[in-house]
C-alpha cells in the first residue's frame, strides 16, 4: 500500500455486483480502504462531497456502465478534484480508448481480464506519484 502509514482510499465504480465484489475482496485483503459506487451518479456524489468521511484517493471505474461511461466519469470527476488519480478498467478496450484515458492527468488503464498484479502495480503507481 502506498502513501506511507496512511491508508488509500479508493473509490469503486461498476455496475456488475460479481466484479466490484472480488475487487472489494482482494484490494481490501492488500490494505486497501475501499468504497463502492453501483453507478456514475453515486460516484459522483462521493468525490464531490467535501464531508465524506474518507476522501477518496483513487477512483477505479470500469467503461461500460448504464448511465454514464467510465471515461466520462473520469472527465467529470476530474472537473471536480484536477488531481484525482483515475484507473480505467476494460474489456471493450480499443486504442483510442486508451489513449484518451492516458492523456488525461494522472490515470492508468486496465484490460479486463487483468491480473491482481497489474492491477496493483497501477494502483501504487498513481498513488505513490500523488502522494
Amino acid at each position: 500500500m502506498a502513501k506511507g502509514d496512511i491508508q488509500v482510499n479508493i473509490l469503486i465504480v461498476d455496475d456488475d455486483a460479481g466484479n466490484t465484489s472480488a475487487l472489494y475482496a482482494g484490494l481490501s485483503s492488500h490494505g486497501y480502504r475501499v468504497i463502492v459506487a453501483e453507478d456514475a451518479g453515486h460516484a459522483l456524489r462521493i468525490v464531490e462531497n467535501p464531508k465524506e468521511p474518507h476522501p477518496v484517493d483513487l477512483v477505479l471505474t470500469d467503461l461500460k456502465m448504464p448511465d454514464m461511461n467510465g471515461l466520462e466519469l473520469i472527465r467529470a470527476a476530474k472537473e471536480v478534484r484536477p488531481d484525482l488519480p483515475c484507473i480505467l478498467m476494460t474489456a471493450f478496450g480499443n486504442d483510442s480508448i486508451r489513449r484518451e484515458t492516458l492523456a488525461l492527468d494522472s490515470c492508468g488503464y486496465v484490460e479486463k481480464p487483468f491480473s491482481p498484479d497489474a492491477l496493483l502495480q497501477s494502483i501504487e503507481k498513481l498513488a505513490v506519484r500523488n502522494e
